[in-house]
């Protein structure tokens, strides 16, 4: 009885002579040296980029930071947002 999805009787076995193990091999070195090239390219150069900008980042906001904080106001006017909000009587 032979259906797409399950076959109930026995199929021929592929036989596993010396140029199927080598292709098997080749193929599994393949796949581990490309998951190795990954990691060392995330490890040596990823993240050192993505420490560098951080390290960066934080240098630059703190400047911007003590920038304003130290930066006095003209005549005494107080910088601040405001937010106008209008009473609508029904």
């Amino acid at each position: 009885m032979d259906y797409v999805v399950f076959r109930s009787g026995t199929t021929a076995r592929r036989s596993g002579g010396f140029l199927s193990v080598l292709v098997r091999l080749l193929a599994v070195a393949a796949a581990g040296i490309a998951i190795l090239a990954i990691v060392l390219v995330g490890l040596f150069i990823v993240l050192p980029l993505l420490l560098a900008g951080g390290v960066a980042l934080h240098f630059y906001l703190r400047r911007r930071v003590r920038r304003t904080q130290t930066r006095p106001q003209p005549d005494g006017i107080i910088d601040a947002e405001y937010t106008v909000v209008e009473r609508r009587e029904p």
